[in-house]
C-alpha cells in the first residue's frame, strides 16, 4: 500500500477493532486537520501508537495539546470560537 504524504487519521482496522478505537475519544466540536509530514514522523506516530494500542489521531492530538500549553505560557492565547 503506498502512503501518501498526509497524516491519514483514519486506520485500517478489522471490524471490533475499528469499533474500540472510534470509541476511545468524543470530540466535541471536532475539526478535521490535514498536514504534509516527514516520512520519519509518519513512521515515528505510526510506531507509537502501535506500542500504546492507540489511534495516530489520538497521538497527534496528544502531541498539539502538549505544544498549546506550552506555548501558552509564553503567549496569551485566544480562542475565537
Amino acid at each position: 500500500m503506498r502512503m501518501n504524504k498526509f497524516l491519514t487519521i483514519s486506520l485500517l482496522m478489522e471490524g471490533s477493532e475499528r469499533i474500540r478505537m472510534a470509541r476511545e475519544k468524543k470530540l466535541e466540536n471536532p475539526v478535521t486537520l490535514f498536514a504534509a509530514i516527514e516520512k520519519d514522523q509518519h513512521d515515528a506516530l505510526r510506531f507509537i501508537a502501535f506500542k500504546e494500542r492507540r489511534s495516530i489521531a489520538d497521538i497527534a492530538r496528544e502531541a498539539i495539546e502538549n505544544y498549546i500549553r506550552e506555548k501558552s505560557e509564553k503567549y496569551t492565547i485566544v480562542s475565537v470560537s
